[in-house]
């Protein structure tokens, strides 16, 4: 069995603000990549998706993990994240830009192209919200939210771009109630719902071994082909014709 080529990745800055690592491809395209709010309060985000979000290495990639863990609230934080988007598109050439995000990170997936262009957004368990007056029910990420000194992003619904092709993938269990009833019902918008699944839908598709293909056919805004074989393979439900 061949092994797979070595990723070489780079990072590039590493403070309290922002963590930013960068992996030059091939392509002309390039993978923004939101890290999720990692594993306990002590243990900063990680580098997430760095084979799958690179088609092993073809495509350029930035991976952005905001340590403050603050849904993109801190004060400064998206304007350094665009500069940051910016440069590596001049950078690479990119004709094309595209994100990718699980839980904190599928939120800024999502939200990021209100900022810059954005072809297509997979986001895998996204928080619509964190603002305690548009989900009072939901009792996860107390201990982050209540760090943030300001919310300015309500929803993230509020800034997903009309260019930007939307593909949305959630567990069905009751946990995620209180995010699902703010799910877009929109024209680029795809959503995509796992039976059996709780807040661990990226990881359900992982185990599966279907990851590099959902992360392809997203990027490729072919959303029939993905509900196709989101419902072959682990029995989806999904919605909309984002394409």
């Amino acid at each position: 069995m061949t092994a797979a080529p070595r990723l070489d990745i780079t990072l590039l800055r590493k403070d309290r603000g922002l963590w930013v690592w960068w992996h030059r491809g091939r392509s002309r395209r390039l993978v923004v990549v939101f890290s999720s709010v990692g594993h306990g309060p002590n243990t900063p985000p990680i580098l997430e998706f760095a084979r799958s979000a690179t088609a092993d290495g073809r495509d350029n990639a930035v991976f952005i993990a905001d340590p403050q863990r603050s849904w993109l609230n801190a004060p400064g934080l998206i304007e350094d994240i665009v500069e940051v988007i910016e440069a590596a598109r001049e950078e690479v050439g990119a004709d094309e830009t595209v994100t990718l995000g699980y839980s904190m990170g599928g939120f800024a997936a999502l939200v990021i192209g209100g900022f810059v262009p954005v072809q297509a957004a997979l986001a895998f368990s996204p928080q619509m919200s964190i603002d305690p007056a548009l989900v009072p029910d939901e009792g996860r990420w107390a201990r982050y939210r209540s760090r943030i000194g300001a919310i300015r992003i309500r929803c993230a619904a509020d800034l997903m771009a009309a260019g930007t092709a939307h593909h949305i993938v959630m567990g069905m269990s009751r946990l995620e109630k209180p995010q699902t009833r703010l799910l877009p019902q929109a024209a680029n918008t795809n959503l995509y719902f796992l039976p059996g699944a709780r807040h661990d839908t990226a990881t359900r598709i992982k185990q599966a071994g279907l990851l590099p293909e959902v992360v392809d056919l997203a990027f490729a805004r072919r959303g029939d082909a993905l509900a196709d074989l989101l419902s072959q393979s682990l029995n989806a439900r999904s919605k909309g014709k984002a394409a």
